[in-house]
């Protein structure tokens, strides 16, 4: 109980807690190629159906210490690092849906990368750190923002590099305080503007503020999202409720030692 008690609190918090700022335009980030980080491992990868996947969730990348939201540049790089020292297999969205939905195997030491609302830094740090590793990831976009802090250009770049584009509704409200149709039009057009300007079919979701109602479950399937992500604690398994996935909260408050619990327990230890 305590555990969900401090994950409401983070999820009333963690979208609305980081400043949104406008950052001018760049050139695509450089990719600093190192030789013992350019790929996983050669050796064949063993496949299995696992007892849960660790769902991780992280938003912005930067230096607000104070803000458990944001993780720095070097602990997120050290987290990737151990990822791939330590033989995990990050997984792309379809994988994991066909585990949630089929049952289906997944390679040993399954995780999946996700970020949510579409920082800058996503673009700037995030995506050359996972393009040294090959790890594919998915970010969730409020499609109504999106010129603010990442362009169209930026995120079809995001999408050749292995991350994949998720929605965020489309004016990032909580949609619990909206009415059915409000929450319509939040859901559809976010879908309708994405799978247009990406050339994609939109099918995962993440709550903006981790809210959701049964009401909100209904539209998702209506408007055609198949898999929808919480900010519930937990890991995502097969059976579960493909529109009510779990995840695990990462920010700066977690080092190496309880970001390792946070891949091996599903039962972590809060800090």
């Amino acid at each position: 109980m305590l555990l969900l008690l401090l994950f409401v609190v983070f999820s009333l918090t963690a979208c609305g807690g980081i400043t949104r700022q406008a950052a001018p335009p760049t050139d695509t980030p450089r990719i600093e190629q190192a030789a013992d980080k350019t790929q996983q491992a050669s050796s064949p990868v063993s496949y299995a159906v696992p007892k849960g996947v660790p769902i991780l969730m992280y938003h912005s990348i930067g230096d607000e210490k104070d803000n458990d939201a944001v993780i720095s540049k070097e602990r997120f790089a050290e987290q990737m690092d151990f990822l791939h020292k330590n033989h995990y297999n990050p997984l792309t969205p379809e994988m994991l849906a066909d585990y949630i939905s089929l049952g289906k195997p997944l390679p040993v030491k399954p995780v999946l990368l996700t970020f949510d609302d579409g920082y800058r830094d996503t673009y700037d740090v995030a995506m050359p750190i996972l393009k040294q590793y090959g790890f594919p990831s998915i970010v969730f976009i409020p499609a109504g923002e999106v010129g603010t802090n990442l362009s169209w250009e930026q995120l079809k770049k995001m999408k050749s590099s292995g991350m994949q584009i998720g929605s965020h509704s489309y004016h990032h409200k909580e949609l619990t305080k909206l009415s059915p149709a409000e929450q319509a039009e939040e859901i559809a057009k976010s879908k309708e503007v994405l799978d247009r300007s990406l050339s994609q079919d939109t099918l995962w979701f993440c709550y903006p503020y981790g809210s959701y109602d049964a009401a909100t479950l209904k539209l998702l399937q209506e408007k055609g999202l198949k898999f929808a992500v919480t900010m519930n604690p937990g890991w995502g398994k097969t059976g579960d409720n493909p529109l009510v996935l779990n995840r695990i909260w990462i920010g700066n408050s977690v080092d190496l030692k309880h970001f390792e619990e946070r891949l091996t327990k599903e039962d972590y230890s809060m800090l």
